[in-house]
């Protein structure tokens, strides 16, 4: 057995010290890294041409995997969940996410953000989380006279195109409080 690993080795490092040997290492990188980037491209014209005859290659050695099945359908745009409290004097209190903590927050931050899709969707939780709003904005001796939620989004554009997508502003929940002591 050790006489085998041997001769592998010295064939391996043969192979990777002459030129041609270094060329085919180097022409074999060079066609992993392309079938790589190639099954990752958007759809387009250049992608096509170049999946047929790299097709046989990348099957026949496992190399073509989909890395879009870690992000499906990427967002479209940004949003941004406000939550505005207007007193009976008529100052208004605004309650949003807190920005991530880069260092110790991204495990809380993806909770707030998949609240804030819950939110969005879903409808019939709006009111329960609206009130929590109003109690964590005011005081026992406050009086809260209206609720809403809001939902400020941005489309992103395209990639390789420069500016600022359309935006907008979607009222998700709106309540008069002023029944309320």
């Amino acid at each position: 057995m050790a006489a085998v690993q041997r001769r592998i080795k010295e064939s391996v490092s043969s192979l990777d010290d002459s030129p041609v040997g270094e060329g085919a290492i180097s022409a074999m990188i060079a066609v992993v890294l392309l079938i790589g980037v190639v099954w990752n491209l958007p759809d387009s014209a250049i992608k096509r041409v170049l999946v047929s005859p790299l097709e046989p290659i990348a099957v026949s050695t496992g190399l073509d995997q989909y890395w879009t099945m870690y992000a499906p359908d990427p967002p479209q745009r940004l949003e941004k969940l406000e939550v505005h409290v207007t007193m009976a004097d008529g100052s208004d209190r605004v309650w949003t996410i807190a920005p991530r903590d880069r260092i110790v927050g991204v495990g809380a931050h993806h909770r707030w953000r998949k609240l804030k899709e819950s939110l969005a969707s879903e409808p019939q939780i709006r009111a329960g989380w609206a009130h929590w709003v109003v109690r964590q904005l005011t005081g026992p001796s406050e009086r809260p006279v209206r609720v809403r939620m809001i939902l400020k989004t941005q489309v992103l554009p395209p990639p390789g195109v420069s500016g600022r997508g359309e935006a907008g502003t979607e009222p998700l929940y709106d309540e008069n409080l002023a029944g309320t002591p």
